[in-house]
């Protein structure tokens, strides 16, 4: 069976292999990247695909950094499809702390927590549609036992970048298990998935930290590991009719903390309308 998925984050790392394992499968992909230079980049990453596997993709523009751009993205792709099976919120960054969006938003929570809370969200209509719809969130190692903290992104110059990173993914992750217990979303099941420490252009480069590349990395898994877990949640039966769950390690792991009303309606306060 062929399926409607759309992906953020599906042009390069991780992303890229879940994206070339997707169009093997003969399924229809649209990809949200942010310019058309990114699209021809991806292109020239598949230039040995056929034509018929390249006219399987629609791509749709939009910077998930700005609020309006999402629900405008949205709103193209609901003109254009008729369904979603599979949704993968993908992209993510870990940057310098501190960074602003342009909502005044911090941006690890702008980009890896409200944007794909908000995407999601804008396209209800179209899981709702399908028969078998999942919303597949990437998210990283240690949600289990954390805690959120909120109060770094709410104050300003106290998040760290690590920290940023680490309490958004932990936040987008209570959030979508929020959306999973909405007897309004009951037909479609929401998974967040930790693909473990890959070597990626984001752990090996660019602001992450130097005891992070050239100590950790060495112990990091090849790429395809983190693709196949990615891939997993959307697809392998083991998972099938789990929803609200944190997959690591390719095992469904508790959850040891839920999130307060106070945390949630800060995070849901950001959100501009």
């Amino acid at each position: 069976m062929n399926h409607y998925i759309l992906m953020t984050g599906g042009h390069s790392g991780l992303g890229l292999g879940v994206t070339k394992k997707l169009l093997k499968s003969g399924n229809k992909l649209g990809l949200i990247i942010r310019n058309e230079s990114r699209k021809q980049d991806f292109l020239s990453e598949i230039t040995n695909s056929s034509k018929e596997i390249v006219d399987n993709i629609d791509f749709f523009f939009a910077d998930l950094s700005n609020q309006e751009q999402v629900r405008l993205v949205a709103q193209e792709i609901k003109k254009e499809w008729d369904q979603i099976d599979r949704l993968f919120n993908n992209a993510a960054i870990v940057g310098s702390a501190n960074k602003q969006s342009k909502q005044g938003n911090e941006l690890h929570l702008e980009i890896n927590t409200l944007a794909p809370l908000i995407l999601t969200q804008e396209l209800k209509p179209l899981l709702l549609k399908s028969t078998d719809a999942k919303v597949i969130t990437t998210v990283t190692g240690g949600m289990s036992g954390r805690k959120l903290d909120t109060d770094p992104f709410f104050k300003q110059g106290s998040t760290g970048m690590m920290s940023g990173y680490m309490h958004s993914k932990q936040a987008i992750m209570l959030l979508m298990n929020d959306l999973a217990a909405d007897e309004s979303w009951k037909d479609v099941k929401f998974l967040s998935v930790d693909p473990g420490p890959n070597k990626t252009k984001m752990t090996q480069g660019g602001e992450t930290p130097w005891i992070i590349r050239n100590i950790f990395s060495r112990f990091f898994n090849e790429p395809e590991v983190g693709t196949q877990r990615i891939y997993n949640a959307g697809f392998d039966e083991r998972f099938s009719e789990v929803t609200g769950v944190y997959i690591t390690g390719d095992k469904i792991a508790p959850i040891k903390h839920e999130m307060s009303p106070v945390d949630k309606q800060k995070l849901l306060a950001a959100i501009t309308t």
